[in-house]
């Protein structure tokens, strides 16, 4: 009789679970300001990180906002998060901080936070809009990179989803307060009436705007509008401001009654040397906010005579009040994230069962024709017969175990690896192997 080849079956790479997800987070509860200004990443920062994750092969999303510094992981090896993770660290302007001041969590716990953070739950302002803008962006930037693979792209489209719905099915939005809104109301302290107020608001990026245009709606007494590039004539324009250059600030130190400094810089772009220089013989109090991450305020201001300086700590206190309004949404967002959370992971489990079941399926099929051929040579002429039988007998042997990885009773992620043995699904198998024959 003539030996058989065996029938070679391809050995996929088992797809990764939520198991494989860990996420390492610097934010506002973990560290104080001096440590979350040392790892606030510049734009372009993250884009070349996330193309040399992509070049690498590693799976990992970088999410950068002024109140925390996020990676997110996706990786089978414990190497490949520690890699990525001490790519990140060492990218970090002022040098990183001690670890303790980092939050790590893996798995379900992992997803859980990204959900949080899509919704606002976890933001200085509770339930603020702008942190959903930026995990839109985080995910964008690394699918541009080539790093983020299917499971991160579908983790951040279900946490967009769940953000949209806690927004549109809760009040959890309801009256927040954006940290420009905030910013406001400590001027407030200091000066009472707005509309006697010339305000300078330094930069013209997505603060810096809110905050001009929070005060034009508020009626300041003159609104000025100083910013490296000419983007904000228009809008200063539109306000009733003054739009100027950002070489002009010493002269509207000494003119203003408030700055609201909304800017990314490198270094602090208004000095204790400036501000004294400025307010030299001024008698009229300066309140100065500082919303940037470098910051662009030297802390120093503070000890100048007649300057009040509030930073981004100093909102705490502000969103606090106002947080309380809307933390009776908490119960109802946290059901909400439940749900869909388990969509997700469900959803997860599945496609990642379905390239496992297609595999099993074949191995069964290339045993049946195997059997079939064999049934052939030693006599067996009902061919029909026979693969009608063998059919339905394939069929319901695959029926319960196929069930139970679609379902997620048995785990396709990881442990993959231990299914495909279980079932002997390797290249080069000879059938005869597995089922014991001589």
């Amino acid at each position: 009789m003539p030996q058989r080849r065996p029938v070679r079956h391809p050995v996929l790479a088992a797809p990764p679970a939520i198991d494989a997800l860990r996420v390492l987070s610097i934010h506002h509860r973990t560290a104080a300001l001096d440590d979350l200004e040392r790892m606030v990443l510049p734009a372009t920062t993250v884009a070349d990180l996330g193309r040399r994750f992509g070049a690498r092969g590693l799976q990992a999303v970088v999410l950068s906002t002024c109140h925390r510094t996020e990676l997110y992981s996706c990786a089978l090896r414990a190497a490949d998060h520690a890699r990525a993770e001490e790519m990140l660290l060492a990218t970090a302007p002022g040098g990183a901080p001690a670890r303790e001041r980092f939050m790590v969590a893996r798995g379900r716990s992992a997803a859980e936070h990204l959900f949080r953070v899509a919704a606002g739950l976890e933001s200085l302002v509770l339930g603020e809009a702008e942190v959903l803008g930026q995990v839109r962006i985080a995910i964008r930037v690394a699918e541009d990179a080539g790093a983020a693979g299917s499971f991160l792209s579908a983790l951040f489209r279900a946490a967009l989803r769940f953000a949209g719905r806690a927004r549109s099915e809760t009040a959890i939005g309801t009256g927040a307060l954006s940290v420009a809104s905030a910013s406001i109301r400590l001027l407030g302290r200091v000066h009472p009436d707005v509309t006697a107020c010339t305000v300078l608001v330094v930069g013209a990026g997505a603060t810096g705007l809110k905050a001009a245009r929070q005060l034009a709606a508020e009626r300041v007494g003159h609104l000025v509008i100083a910013n490296r590039t000419a983007s904000h004539a228009a809008v200063a324009a539109e306000l009733g401001g003054e739009a100027v250059p950002v070489e002009s600030l010493p002269e509207w130190l000494a003119r203003a009654d408030a700055v609201i400094a909304a800017v990314q810089v490198d270094r602090p772009l208004i000095t204790a040397e400036a501000v004294g220089a400025a307010r030299a013989g001024i008698a009229r109090p300066i309140v100065l906010v500082d919303l940037s991450l470098p910051r662009a305020i030297e802390p120093e201001c503070a000890s100048v005579p007649g300057v009040t300086l509030h930073d981004l700590s100093g909102l705490e206190p502000i969103v606090a009040h106002n947080r309380a309004r809307r933390e009776s949404e908490i119960p109802r967002v946290a059901e909400l994230l439940e749900r869909e959370l388990e969509w997700f992971t469900a959803q997860t489990q599945e496609s990642m069962a379905r390239p496992l079941v297609a595999e099993l399926r074949r191995r069964a099929e290339a045993i049946r024709r195997e059997e079939l051929e064999r049934a052939a040579r030693d006599g067996v002429h009902d061919r029909e017969l026979l693969d009608r039988v063998t059919r339905r007998l394939v069929a319901r042997l695959l029926h319960v175990p196929s069930t139970a990885l679609r379902r997620g009773d048995l785990r396709a992620g990881a442990h993959g690896h231990d299914l495909r043995s279980l079932f002997g699904l390797h290249a080069n198998d000879d059938p005869d192997a597995v089922e014991g024959r001589p």
